[in-house]
C-alpha cells in the first residue's frame, strides 16, 4: 500500500491545477499533502474536507437505520465501503450510500415505514436499477436501494443475486451488514464507473487498487469470466497497473484515455471518443456492432421533452468545443438547461 499512496501523491502533484484534481476525484487527497506539507489549501477545498469528514460520521448511523427496518439482505457497495480502505477514510467523498437488497421494493417499504422519506418521485424510477432515493431529516446524505448493480447496458447482466452470494461483513462496523468481497466489489466499481466515464477519473481506478491491495486479484479475474465481464476488466486492470503500478503502458492510454496520466481533465473531443471506444474495447467483436449502436442511439437522443433546436445547439456546441476541458464545455451548456426547466 506505502507504493500504491506514493504513486497516487505522484499524480497529485503532477495535476496542472485544482480543476483537474477535481475531475478525477483527487481534490480531497490533494488537500491533505498540501496541508501536510505547510502549502496553502483553497478555502472552498478547505469546506469540501469538513463536509466530508461530517458526512463520513454521519453514514454509519444512517446505515444502521436501514439495518434495522429491514430483515432482509442489505449489501453496502462503493461510498464508506471503499473509503475504508483508504489511508484517511473522509479523503473519500461520497453523496449517497448504494444498498444492494435481496428484495429491493420490500426493502424500500420497510425503510419508508421505518421514517425515511421518498427524495423524488418514485414512479420517476420505475425503470431505473435502483428505486426512489431516501432520506433521513437531518442527515445530509441519501440512500438508494439497488434492485441490480449498476453496470453498462452491453454487458452481460449481473443480478443482484449473482452479486449477494460474494459477500463478507461490511467494513463499517454496521452489525448485520453486508459488503461484497474484494474481487466482486473491484468489478462492481469498475462496471459502474464506465456507465458515466469509461477510463475517466483517476479515482475509480484507485478504488479499484484499494479494494484489491490485500488480496482478491485473481478471484477477480475468475469472476470476471464467471460473470462475462472480462472484456471490461481486462482494460481497467490493465489501465489501473499502468497508471498505480509502475507497469507497462497499456493501450487505451495511449488512444482513449491520454488525459488519466497527467492528472488533467479530458476534453469534449476526448469525452465522445470514450464513449464509442469503451464498447468498442471491451466487449467481443461479435457484439461490438451492436454495443455501438446503442452508444450512438443514445448520443443522438433527445433529453426528456427537449426541442430539437436545443439538441441542435449542443451538438454544435460540442463541436465547437471539441478541445475545450468537459468543464468548460458544461458551463456553457447550463443557460440551455435552466431555459428548459
Amino acid at each position: 500500500m506505502t507504493e500504491l499512496w506514493a504513486r497516487v501523491d505522484e499524480l497529485v502533484d503532477r495535476a496542472p491545477g485544482v480543476p483537474g484534481l477535481r475531475a478525477h476525484g483527487l481534490h480531497l487527497l490533494a488537500a491533505r499533502r498540501w496541508r501536510s506539507r505547510g502549502l496553502p489549501v483553497p478555502a472552498d477545498l478547505v469546506q469540501q474536507q469538513r463536509t466530508a469528514e461530517m458526512v463520513a460520521m454521519a453514514a454509519p448511523m444512517l446505515l444502521r437505520r436501514a439495518r434495522a427496518a429491514y430483515d432482509g439482505e442489505l449489501m453496502l457497495m462503493k461510498g464508506p465501503e471503499v473509503a475504508a480502505h483508504y489511508r484517511h477514510p473522509s479523503d473519500r467523498g461520497f453523496h449517497d450510500l448504494d444498498l444492494l437488497a435481496d428484495d429491493a421494493p420490500a426493502a424500500q417499504r420497510a425503510l419508508v415505514a421505518a421514517g425515511f422519506a421518498h427524495f423524488g418521485r418514485p414512479a420517476g424510477y420505475d425503470h431505473s436499477q435502483h428505486l426512489c432515493p431516501l432520506i433521513w431529516p437531518g442527515i445530509p446524505l441519501v440512500i438508494e436501494l439497488h434492485r441490480r448493480p449498476n453496470q453498462p447496458p452491453w454487458l452481460p447482466p449481473v443480478s443482484a443475486r449473482d452479486v449477494l452470494e460474494h459477500s463478507m461483513p461490511s467494513a463499517t462496523g454496521v452489525h448485520g451488514l453486508l459488503a461484497p468481497t474484494p474481487s466482486a466489489h473491484a468489478l462492481l466499481v469498475a462496471a459502474h464507473s464506465w456507465c458515466h466515464q469509461p477510463l475517466g477519473r483517476l479515482a475509480d481506478l484507485l478504488d479499484v487498487a484499494v479494494v484489491l491491495a490485500n488480496g482478491g486479484r485473481s478471484d477477480a479475474d475468475d469472476l470476471a469470466r464467471r460473470w462475462r465481464w472480462d472484456g471490461i476488466w481486462r482494460v481497467v486492470i490493465g489501465v489501473t497497473d499502468a497508471i498505480l503500478g509502475h507497469n507497462a503502458s497499456h493501450a487505451s492510454l495511449s488512444i482513449w484515455a491520454r488525459h488519466l496520466g497527467s492528472t488533467r481533465e479530458r476534453t469534449v473531443l476526448e469525452a465522445h471518443l470514450a464513449r464509442l471506444a469503451a464498447p468498442a474495447s471491451a466487449v467481443p467483436l461479435r457484439s461490438a456492432p451492436s454495443a455501438l449502436a446503442g452508444v450512438v442511439r443514445s448520443t443522438a437522443t433527445r433529453r426528456d421533452a427537449e426541442p430539437w433546436s436545443d439538441k441542435l445547439r449542443r451538438s454544435r456546441l460540442a463541436f465547437a468545443h471539441a478541445f475545450k476541458h468537459c468543464s468548460d464545455h458544461q458551463r456553457h451548456l447550463s443557460p440551455l438547461h435552466r431555459s428548459n426547466r
